[in-house]
């Protein structure tokens, strides 16, 4: 394996004192490298996201982006972090619904004040196909094409890594297709790794390394998924 995006070393995450959701999980994924974390509701994907992306913290265990220890990170650290070198797409896109598609993908590129910033936009609506609907509302387009517009916000700050919770899940198969696109895409025009945590069939059929969670444990094998 290649230099490392991410490792998650021997993660643990407790809630309310006594519910374990994860344990003694341990992954590396390697830079521009798109894996699947395959499970059921409720398995932990989406906290095992939620750690790797740096917006909760393990209770036991470390996460390293990047070669960076996160634990050893202040609080402004994760955020300078999260917003510079993480993308998140989430499984009802989360676009706000006053702004514009073009304003979206616009939005994090001034919270981190960047240079160059509507080149930038144009340059991911045009690679994603989707430039015709920049003055676009969200509810003004389809659900395939606001997780196209997510897909470009989450890109917009360059990140190096980019996870993705169920990013098709309430999507129709047209538009799974329009994501899956999407994802395609992303390997062949950016240096990015992707996490995508999913139990759509047709990622489990795309996406060729896989992780399997199943009682909080994190497993090569799907046996006992």
């Amino acid at each position: 394996m290649g230099e490392l995006a991410l490792i998650a070393d021997s993660v643990s995450k407790v809630y309310d004192g006594n519910v374990e959701i994860l344990r003694d999980v341990d992954l590396e994924v390697a830079k521009g490298e798109m894996i699947l974390l395959w499970g059921r509701n409720g398995s932990g994907k989406t906290t095992l996201l939620n750690l790797l992306g740096c917006m909760d913290t393990p209770t036991k265990g470390r996460i390293l982006v990047d070669g960076q220890d996160t634990s050893r990170l202040s609080q402004k650290q994760l955020a300078r972090l999260r917003l510079r070198q993480i993308g998140y797409v989430f499984q009802s896109h989360n676009l706000i619904e006053d702004l514009t598609v073009r304003e979206n993908v616009y939005l994090p590129l001034r919270i981190a004040k960047s240079k160059n910033a509507e080149q930038r936009v144009k340059s991911l609506l045009k690679t994603f196909g989707i430039d015709a609907l920049s003055r676009k509302r969200p509810n003004e387009i389809s659900g395939g094409e606001s997780q196209k517009a997510a897909i470009c916000r989450a890109l917009a700050n360059n990140p190096s890594v980019m996870l993705a919770d169920e990013p098709t899940a309430s999507l129709d198969s047209e538009s799974c297709g329009i994501v899956l696109d999407a994802f395609k895409m992303i390997r062949e025009n950016f240096d990015t790794t992707i996490v995508v945590a999913s139990h759509d069939p047709l990622l489990y059929d795309h996406i060729e390394k896989k992780y399997f969670l199943f009682d909080g444990r994190l497993k090569t094998e799907p046996k006992e998924v």
